[in-house]
């Protein structure tokens, strides 16, 4: 078996290991990010961990450094398949009717993967690591994982609609699998005594290499049915958030009350910049009558009514999601395209490789500024 050393350094070699991937993962001060770590892996699957690559192997293939350690193929795969049950690793089964298994980033990874296991205390833990460090060191690189697109009801004929900008050109253009599962966001919350009560089914995964379907930990559903769960969601209230590629493999459907990304980008200023978007949101103001309804209706607090009782819109924290256009008894407000369309890398890998370049730059800077491209809260 594998040899226990130095317990905070053998944690500490895998955090700085997640961190070298493009989906961050920093130390934290606190000590939270090891805390985590703990909940999720001994020390001897720490030891297989820093050793999975980011495309998941067969056991096989993975084996040749704990053989000379004294292990058993059997007990290797056995380790692997316990690790890839609880979801701390990506586990997927191939058309051949093998296991494979990766290195899970933290989110989209190994924190999405503790659908309806949860406990209180690692949601407590997650929340402030998200708080402490992932979400600014994220929005340091500059491109997140996730974007926003108008909802069906925002949108208005005077403009042209690129298609990985319309839902429903996004999900008739898939051809494989979609899988629906509980929003862990919310579990999160719920668990924590603090939730909201938006709709918990409402996250989808796009293709077979995803290891919730593995893990049971929802159902798959037919284009159609899809269409329906993301319609129910905009009738809601609720923001569109695929991921943000032309060929997302997520579609979230968030809220500013439970969404760990969205309650914490209000912290920042003008977290605009760092979503990307295709529009914003302009008032009539002679249309506008002060009612209130888009201050209620909006997640990231960008609207309010001013001291002449028309609403405004803070461009800062518009996300261009156009929750709020249906929200408006007056039909006071818009979506305007701005003037230069941002265009999605073409799929997952092509977003991870932009994430990975732009980190790989910035690491670099900091070794003569340490504070270069730092987003710092202000609230």
């Amino acid at each position: 078996m594998v040899e226990v050393k130095n317990e905070e350094e053998i944690y500490r070699k895998l955090q700085r290991y997640l961190d070298s991937l493009p989906i961050d993962y920093p130390e934290a001060n606190s000590g939270v990010d090891i805390k985590i770590l703990k909940r999720l892996f001994t020390p001897q699957e720490v030891e297989i961990a820093i050793k999975l690559k980011a495309i998941p192997q067969e056991p096989g293939a993975l084996f040749r450094p704990f053989k000379k350690k004294g292990w058993t193929l059997d007990q290797f795969s056995e380790a692997l398949s316990t690790m890839g049950k609880k979801g701390s690793i990506n586990w997927i089964r191939g058309k051949d009717g093998k296991d494979y298994y990766g290195i899970a980033f933290s989110i989209p990874g190994f924190y999405d993967y503790q659908i309806d296991r949860l406990t209180k205390e690692f949601a407590k833990d997650f929340d402030q690591y998200i708080d402490e460090e992932l979400v600014p060191a994220m929005m340091d690189n500059g491109t997140l994982v996730l974007r926003t697109i108008p909802i069906e009801k925002s949108i208005s004929t005077d403009y042209h609609v690129s298609n990985f900008d319309e839902i429903e050109s996004i999900i008739k253009n898939i051809r494989t699998t979609i899988f629906l599962s509980p929003c862990i966001c919310r579990q999160s919350t719920k668990v924590q005594g603090i939730g909201c009560d938006h709709p918990i089914e409402t996250c989808i995964t796009i293709g077979r290499a995803n290891p919730r379907i593995y893990l049971e930990q929802g159902r798959e559903i037919t284009q159609e049915e899809a269409l329906q769960v993301l319609r129910s969601a905009q009738d809601n209230g609720l923001i569109i958030c695929p991921t943000n590629a032309q060929k997302p493999i997520m579609i979230c459907c968030c809220c500013g009350c439970s969404c760990l990304f969205l309650k914490n980008l209000k912290k920042f200023e003008n977290p605009s910049l760092y979503v990307d978007s295709n529009y914003f949101v302009e008032v009539d103001e002679n249309s506008c009558t002060g009612c209130g309804d888009c201050v209620t209706a909006c997640h990231m607090d960008a609207n309010n009514v001013n001291e002449k009782g028309i609403a405004e819109v803070n461009l800062g924290y518009c996300l261009g999601c156009g929750v709020c256009i249906p929200a408006c008894p007056e039909d006071a407000r818009h979506l305007v395209k701005k003037k230069n369309e941002t265009i999605p890398p073409e799929n997952y890998l092509e977003l991870l490789q932009t994430i990975g370049q732009k980190k790989k730059i910035i690491r670099e800077k900091r070794k003569t500024d340490k504070n270069y491209s730092r987003v710092k809260k202000i609230k």
